[in-house]
């Protein structure tokens, strides 16, 4: 099964990567330098689950976005788009439930770094679309 996605979700999530591949420079650097605020295997595994999260939240985003534009009735896409805005919050709930659970396995911090890393991620996307608009 092969996702359709547009060039904006895809630049979010390339983005993303590259955020999560800084963040474990830093966070590794900062571990083992300075103060050790969890293991570094964990802080590896839980960026990485928190940075997966992220991406899947910007394809189910674009899907929902995409679906509520074609519905005809106002009133129908809203309840639509409010609905598929509390199932991915249930998602990041039941993430952090599970990080929480296994915190042997899955760093708490690292997760929050992936999963906030989503702002900036869209902001750089913003200026980065914006600059290649201007080149055309």
């Amino acid at each position: 099964m092969k996702i359709e996605i547009s060039i904006t979700a895809k630049t979010i999530c390339l983005t993303l990567a590259c955020l999560c591949g800084l963040f474990v420079a830093i966070g590794l650097y900062v571990i083992t330098r300075f103060y050790s605020f969890e293991p570094p295997g964990a802080y590896l595994r839980g960026l990485l689950a928190g940075t997966l999260l992220s991406a899947i939240k910007v394809v189910l985003m674009e899907k929902t976005l995409n679906r509520a534009a074609d519905m005809s009735e106002f009133k129908g896409a809203r309840k639509y788009g409010a609905l598929q805005v509390s199932l991915r919050n249930m998602l990041t709930l039941s993430v952090f439930v599970l990080v929480l659970s296994f915190r042997e396995i899955f760093g708490l911090y690292g997760t929050i770094i992936g999963v906030l890393s989503l702002q900036p991620a869209a902001f750089i996307t913003g200026i980065i679309l914006r600059k290649d608009t201007k080149k055309v």
